[in-house]
């Protein structure tokens, strides 16, 4: 049976890994400053990851995220999963964020000055 287990580490940052047995299946990529966002993380992860989508490296793709400021911004992915192209500034709604990379997908094959 898996199960979250919330620690602080060496650093005194709180950080979550799911371990199942022996092995962890996954774990925090940050530390967080209290106990209690490291547990927010988790129910973070409870809610979303049953739902989300599986993106596979191997074809470019653009991505929609939400940074730490709570602003919503676009990436563009190459296949090998590195980031080629950014928005470059926040939106303050994920229909913007999406609105703006339309508009580089519409405009990709301009001219070079």
């Amino acid at each position: 049976m898996a199960s979250y287990e919330v620690y602080e580490d060496k650093a005194g940052e709180y950080r979550w890994r799911l371990t199942s047995g022996n092995d962890i299946i996954a774990d925090s990529s940050e530390g967080y400053s209290s106990k209690s966002s490291a547990k927010e993380a988790v129910e973070r992860i409870q809610r979303d990851a049953p739902t989300a989508s599986v993106l596979e490296i191997g074809t470019p793709h653009f991505e929609v995220f939400e940074d730490k400021a709570g602003e919503y911004r676009w990436r563009l992915l190459s296949k090998n999963g590195r980031i080629i192209a950014d928005s470059g500034e926040g939106y303050s709604s994920k229909s913007g964020a999406r609105r703006a990379l339309e508009n580089v997908q519409s405009d990709a094959s301009a001219d070079i000055e």
